[in-house]
Formats: structure tokens, sequence, C-alpha cells
């Protein structure tokens, strides 16, 4: 075998490796069930941890109170609203 194609194999061994490692240390899923707690698994968004700010966009203006909605200034040329999360 050349050298060329031995480095290449040795390069996808090592590919191959690397893919697979994450595989080993990620934690197991709970299975599915009636008896599952609410808390075992806590993930929070961010959306939710930050709150809403409640505020919408006045025809790409400014920003006024509207339940429900985040807006989002651009550089001093208007706004646009997202809802919440």
């Amino acid at each position: 075998m050349c050298k060329p194609a031995r480095y290449a194999l040795r390069f996808l061994v090592l590919i191959a490796i690397v893919s697979l490692v994450p595989m080993l240390f990620n934690s197991p899923s709970p299975a599915p069930g009636p008896y599952v707690s609410a808390l075992s698994n806590p993930v929070s968004s961010p959306a939710y941890a930050a709150g809403c700010p409640d505020k919408g966009c006045d025809q790409g203006i400014s920003c006024v109170s509207a339940a429900g909605l985040k807006c989002i200034r651009f550089n001093g040329k208007g706004c646009t609203a997202r809802l919440c999360s």
C-alpha cells in the first residue's frame, strides 16, 4: 500500500473515532411512561427565563405595549415584532 493511501485510511479511521466519541458520553434519556417525573428532564428555554417584554411594533416605527410580543429595533430604521416563545 502506498503512503498517500495509508495516510488517507488513517485519517478516515480518526474521523470515525472522533465522530463516535460523543455517543459514549451522552446520558440515556428516560423511558417515556406514566410514572416519569416532570422534573426528570429540567430543560428551560432562554425566552421563558428572561420573560416576555410584551412590546409590539407600531407600523414598523416604534415599540408599543402589546401582550405576547417582543419588539426588535433596527439601528434607528424602525422595528419588527416577534412572538415570545
